[in-house]
């Protein structure tokens, strides 16, 4: 198979830009080969990844080369390959030490006080720091093993357990489930200037629920009566106990659906600020959400481009399911 090779020679003194070429060679998920050698396997976006460390490197007055090239024998294959598989074993091994002993604080033996909310609040952010780790590793995970597989397993089980020291909201009006039968051609209306949750439900709704959907963007106070409320303080379709109104139309409506479910929890995160599933992709589509909303200036225009992204996420997580990734 084929590698990447980057030779690099960072000539300052300064121990501040040795330590930044160290981390960028580890953000992309490079090992150290041989001294100021480091590999990948070869894909366009890891070469991409190199070439952009070779100017960084560069432009700290040192000096950086790219190299492509195949392993002379399956031996010499196996060996790059081993080398990565043990790496990335040793740095799973960490996040598994973490979260098993998380796990072992969460689990209250018989007859020990509950945690208090504080406690509760401080293993969150554990918990999510945890997750975060896990993702950007898994990112560089180019030769997947059980490694990840166990440290998954543990933050599945650590979240679980998160979710049973919280106190179960009671609703006087449990939520009703209902059919999409009954909701098509609607005029539905939400509060104007539209953010993540507004804007990924009225795209729920739109692609899911009602395809011919009609929408009005007012004042809170003027929401029009003749018109389906969503995300609006008091109403059916909005926040019900911990959910987001993205979650509660998806219960409403009984969709299931893997995708989308990813979907309502990087809404969650970004819209409650919990950190409840600790998505690491939160950040990002917050910020590119609120551009949208900023610049546009028009909550039916940002209901379009957003829908657009919102269809492409819907599809990278669609694909990725079916990969079993």
């Amino acid at each position: 198979m084929k590698w990447l090779f980057l030779v690099h020679q960072v000539q300052t003194p300064n121990s501040r830009e040795r330590v930044k070429a160290w981390r960028l060679t580890k953000k992309v998920g490079a090992i150290l080969y041989r001294n100021s050698v480091y590999v990948l396997p070869y894909s366009k976006e890891r070469l991409e990844d190199f070439q952009w460390l070779c100017q960084q490197i560069r432009d700290s007055k040192g000096d950086a080369s790219v190299f492509v090239s195949e392993a002379d024998s399956p031996e010499e294959d196996r060996q790059l390959k081993l080398l990565f598989e043990q790496t990335r074993e040793k740095e799973f091994a960490a996040l598994q030490s973490g979260a098993s002993k998380l796990l072992a604080r969460l689990k209250r033996p018989h007859g020990q006080p509950l945690l208090t909310e504080v406690q509760t609040k401080r293993m969150r952010k554990e918990y999510v720091q945890l997750q975060a780790a896990y993702v950007e590793l898994k990112r560089v995970e180019f030769f997947p093993g059980k490694a990840s597989e166990n440290v998954q397993h543990l933050l599945y089980l650590v979240a679980k357990q998160l979710e049973s020291c919280q106190p179960q909201a009671v609703s006087a009006n449990p939520l009703k489930r209902y059919s999409t039968r009954s909701f098509q051609n609607k005029l539905w209306t939400t509060r104007e200037h539209i953010h993540i949750d507004r804007l990924c439900s009225a795209w729920l709704i739109r692609r899911f629920i009602d395809p011919k959907a009609k929408f009005i963007f007012a004042p809170e106070g003027k929401l029009p009566s003749s018109a389906i409320r969503f995300d609006a303080f008091g109403e059916e379709f909005s926040h019900h106990g911990d959910d987001c109104t993205f979650e509660t139309l998806l219960k409403a409506f009984q969709i299931k659906d893997k995708a989308l479910e990813s979907i309502a929890q990087i809404v969650h995160d970004i819209d409650i600020k919990d950190g409840k599933f600790g998505r690491a992709e939160a950040t990002g589509i917050d910020a590119v959400v609120r551009a949208l909303s900023d610049s546009l200036h028009d909550d039916h225009r940002t209901l379009e481009v957003g829908s657009l992204l919102l269809d492409a996420l819907y599809d990278h997580f669609t694909h990725n399911k079916k990969k079993g990734r």
